[in-house]
């Protein structure tokens, strides 16, 4: 996972693009995890996506980049079309597949194109005395496969961006919670954070089957209630 990037247009809106990308996850021989391509394309999803809505942004676009063959283009495409669908997304879709030269690995990349407004970007808007929680479980690998219900649903993760107590949402990615907790003091000029975390802070969260949140501590309950069973009070 990376940062999006954000590019100044006219009338105070910015385009942002978040990208995702897997090699070596699939299902030809020398892959290193065996999965299919509908998992594979719905994780590069779930991570672009949840990079986009975590700003503030409405995704309106999605290019695919396929290194796998034609033959997984329709899948790869219908994937994508269903799930933004499925949350209300209607999504123009194009991209590219490599047809020249054959990969011995399987390689997909995904980005999501999204525009947001001055008025709507949720970056650096959390006041000090605001509270952080985590939202399902930092998992990589075969983990995710083994342990879906630890993984915070898109669904959940979109309903609580909506959420006006919610002042932002940050997925934790491959460099763990610690770096996600150093993000958010940085960008809201924090100081040290004194944060009871009862996971592995340095481990890697794979394709954000976390994320933290920080919130009014006045609506607690209502977290309590919308985030169910995947929520970790860490303050």
């Amino acid at each position: 996972m990376g940062q999006p990037l954000f590019i100044s247009i006219e009338g105070g809106r910015e385009l942002v693009i978040a990208t995702d990308n897997a090699g070596g996850i699939g299902l030809k021989a020398d892959d290193m995890v065996h999965v299919s391509y509908k998992k594979v394309v719905e994780s590069l999803f779930r991570v672009s996506l949840m990079d986009c809505l975590a700003v503030g942004a409405t995704p309106f676009a999605v290019t695919i980049s396929n290194f796998v063959g034609d033959e997984v283009w329709g899948e790869l495409e219908q994937t994508v079309r269903n799930l933004g669908n499925s949350l209300g997304y209607s999504l123009d879709i194009t991209g590219s597949t490599e047809s020249n030269m054959e990969m011995s690995q399987s390689a997909i990349s995904l980005s999501i194109l999204g525009w947001v407004g001055s008025t709507e970007k949720r970056i650096g808007i959390s006041p000090e005395i605001c509270r952080v929680a985590l939202i399902g479980e930092p998992l990589v690998g075969k983990d995710v496969l083994s342990h879906p219900e630890k993984i915070a649903p898109l669904e959940l993760f979109a309903a609580i961006t909506k959420q006006n107590w919610v002042f932002e949402t940050l997925p934790v990615g491959s460099k763990g919670i610690q770096h996600s907790v150093e993000v958010l003091e940085k960008r809201n000029g924090w100081g040290k954070r004194d944060l009871e975390i009862p996971f592995d802070e340095k481990a890697s969260g794979g394709p954000s089957t976390s994320f933290m949140i920080t919130y009014d501590q006045k609506w607690k309950g209502e977290l309590l209630n919308l985030a169910g069973s995947y929520i970790t009070l860490l303050n």
